[in-house]
C-alpha cells in the first residue's frame, strides 16, 4: 500500500514539474520566438528591397534571439527541484524561479558592467556568460537565517521544551560577490548608500571581496553589479541555496 502511494505521489509531482515547463514554454518561450520569425521576414524583404530599416530590423532580430536564448536557459533549469536566480539586465529585473515558475521579481536600480563583458560582441557575451553558471564560491555581507521545521509536541513537557527559532542576525546590510569558473563575477548590493547593520561587518566584506579579485590576477575577470533595495536583496540571497544557479539576460 505505502508503494502504491509512493508511487502516485511521485507520478504527481512529476506531472505538475511537466505541466509547469509546458506553460512556461507557451507563455514565454514560444510568443518569442513568433516574434523572431516575423521580424526575419521583414528584415528578408528589407534586405531585398535595399531598405534602410535593415540595420533596424536586423537589432530587433539580434534582441529577439537574446531573448529566446535567455527564457530557454531558464526552461531547462525547470527540471531542477532547487530555486534559481535569473538576472534580465534589459528590463532591470532580478527574478527568483523554481520550475520555470518566477516566485519572486525585484526591480533593479543599478547595472554596472566591467568594460571587458561590456565591450564583447553579444553572441560570444551570451555564449559565455548567459549561462545556466553554478556559483563556485561566495563571499557576503549577512547569514542566511535557517529555516527550522518544529514537529508537533507529544506531551507537555516536550512543548515547554527550549526549541524556539534562533534569533535574526545583527548584521542587516546585503552585499554579496558570486564567482563562477568561467571567470564571471556577479556582485549584488543594496541600492541604499547609508548602512543600516556594523560598519565592521561592511569593511570585512569588502576587503575579502577585493583579496578575492587579487587572487585572480593572472585571469581576466568579468564582473557585474546589480543593485536593488535592501530588504529585497535580503529576500533573494536568503532563498537561494548554497550553490545556485545564475542565468543572465544581456
Amino acid at each position: 500500500m505505502k508503494k502504491t502511494y509512493l508511487k502516485y505521489i511521485i507520478a504527481f509531482l512529476a506531472v505538475q514539474a511537466v505541466t509547469a515547463a509546458v506553460l512556461f514554454y507557451i507563455l514565454s518561450v514560444a510568443p518569442v520566438k513568433r516574434e523572431i520569425m516575423r521580424i526575419s521576414e521583414q528584415f528578408t524583404y528589407t534586405t531585398a528591397t535595399g531598405s534602410s530599416q535593415t540595420a533596424e530590423y536586423l537589432n530587433k532580430l539580434r534582441d529577439a534571439k537574446h531573448h529566446e536564448a535567455f527564457l530557454k536557459s531558464a526552461l531547462s533549469l525547470a527540471k531542477r527541484d532547487s530555486i534559481a536566480l535569473l538576472i534580465d539586465l534589459k528590463d532591470s529585473l532580478a527574478i527568483l524561479s523554481l520550475k520555470g515558475v518566477y516566485l519572486f521579481e525585484s526591480k533593479i536600480s543599478v547595472i554596472k558592467l566591467s568594460k571587458g563583458l561590456e565591450k564583447m560582441p553579444a553572441e560570444v557575451r551570451d555564449s559565455l556568460f548567459g549561462g545556466p553558471m553554478q556559483l563556485s564560491s561566495e563571499i557576503v555581507s549577512i547569514e542566511k537565517f535557517p529555516i527550522v521545521v518544529k514537529k508537533a509536541p507529544k506531551d507537555t513537557t516536550e512543548a515547554k521544551s527550549d526549541d524556539s527559532a534562533p534569533t535574526l542576525p545583527v548584521q542587516n546590510d546585503v552585499f554579496a560577490m558570486f564567482t563562477f569558473n568561467n571567470g564571471m563575477v556577479i556582485e549584488l548590493a543594496q541600492s541604499q548608500k547609508e548602512l543600516a547593520g556594523h560598519k565592521s561587518a561592511y569593511r570585512k566584506y569588502k576587503r575579502e571581496s577585493r583579496s578575492r579579485i587579487r587572487k585572480e590576477e593572472g585571469d581576466y575577470l568579468y564582473m557585474l553589479r546589480i543593485e536593488l533595495p535592501r530588504e529585497e536583496a535580503r529576500s533573494i540571497y536568503r532563498a537561494l541555496p548554497l550553490r545556485p544557479y545564475v542565468v543572465v539576460r544581456y
